[in-house]
């Protein structure tokens, strides 16, 4: 099943998304505009404007608010991958050449800055305070989020709280504001809101652990980047902390040599790889990518069978068991 069967309920709103965005983005300075559509054209899934649009259909209809939040979650979430691909100082995203490397990281910055001032003006089309406070807390989580994996990443003891806390912050959070946007648009709150709060938030941890998993399964044809890219950046994510923790001393210190020099020879990757599977990282990530996954549809059984909820549990599936 593929993204476009999956938003089958939400077609129109879905198909016509890209369109909006784009007009959303212009801007009548030359340069700013360059930019900004460049970004556009480099689509990604539109992952969080569709649980926007599938949570507010689950509680009640589509209205011209679900496209305004839509948009505001992703043109958030764009700003942020502008501004992450700076301080990781990356080149490629989803294949394609990023800004900074295109242009430098002075504009990076800027067109970052100013993609965060358009999602404050498009957040007031909403008209809620309700959305405002939920985009907030999130815009605040993900900004802490960023600087934790700062820190992180000079830090060769992360543990697996620390881990949790990391991803909870910078990719769950936007999920979990999206659809609770999503109910918001539909004209509910209370119950409703708390359930997709949750929601959101146990796919974004599943997402993210299945996102760190394809470093050491991936294929860079199918990834748009190297597998082991988050390796070379020095990042410690879930499976190979998990890995740490288990090995004898003596591998774990030959594996930690490596990362504190940094990745600089061929076979490097392929041994932290060999490592962290015979360790029983993988296997044990993927678990977790299930449990945190079947938390996120037990959310779902409250809810009569409809298409929307169907679509949400294939949207899961979808996200937990790619390769890309």
């Amino acid at each position: 099943m593929n993204l476009t069967e999956i938003a089958a309920p939400v077609h129109e709103y879905f198909a016509g998304f890209d369109s909006v965005f784009h007009d959303k983005l212009r801007s009548s300075v030359p340069l700013v505009d360059k930019v900004v559509q460049y970004i556009a054209q480099k689509r990604g899934k539109r992952l969080r404007p569709l649980f926007v649009f599938l949570s507010a259909k689950l509680h009640g209809k589509l209205t011209p608010k679900a496209m305004d939040a839509g948009i505001v979650v992703e043109m958030f979430h764009t700003a942020t991958l502008v501004h992450d691909d700076v301080v990781d100082e990356s080149s490629l995203r989803r294949g394609s050449r990023t800004v900074n490397d295109i242009w430098d990281n002075k504009i990076s910055i800027l067109i970052g800055d100013l993609l965060f001032s358009k999602t404050l003006t498009s957040i007031v089309a909403l008209r809620d305070h309700h959305a405002v406070a939920i985009l907030s807390a999130a815009a605040e989580r993900i900004t802490e989020g960023e600087l934790l994996q700062i820190a992180l990443t000079a830090d060769s003891n992360v543990s697996e709280e620390d881990y949790f806390d990391l991803i909870s912050k910078k990719t769950a959070a936007l999920f979990s504001a999206s659809c609770q946007l999503g109910v918001l648009t539909a004209g509910q709150n209370g119950p409703a809101l708390e359930n997709m709060k949750t929601f959101g938030e146990n796919y974004g941890i599943a997402f993210q652990i299945m996102d760190d998993l394809l470093d050491y399964m991936g294929h860079q044809d199918k990834l748009g980047k190297p597998t082991g890219n988050d390796l070379r950046e020095g990042k410690m994510t879930l499976p190979l902390i998990h890995a740490l923790g288990t090995a004898e001393t003596s591998e774990r210190d030959a594996i930690m040599e490596i990362m504190d020099r940094g990745i600089d020879r061929e076979n490097d990757i392929q041994r932290i790889v060999d490592f962290v599977t015979a360790q029983g990282g993988v296997e044990y990530a993927m678990d977790l990518v299930q449990q945190y996954t079947n938390q996120a549809l037990s959310t779902l059984e409250g809810y009569s069978n409809s298409e929307a909820r169907q679509s949400l549990i294939d949207l899961v599936h979808f996200s937990t068991r790619r390769e890309n």
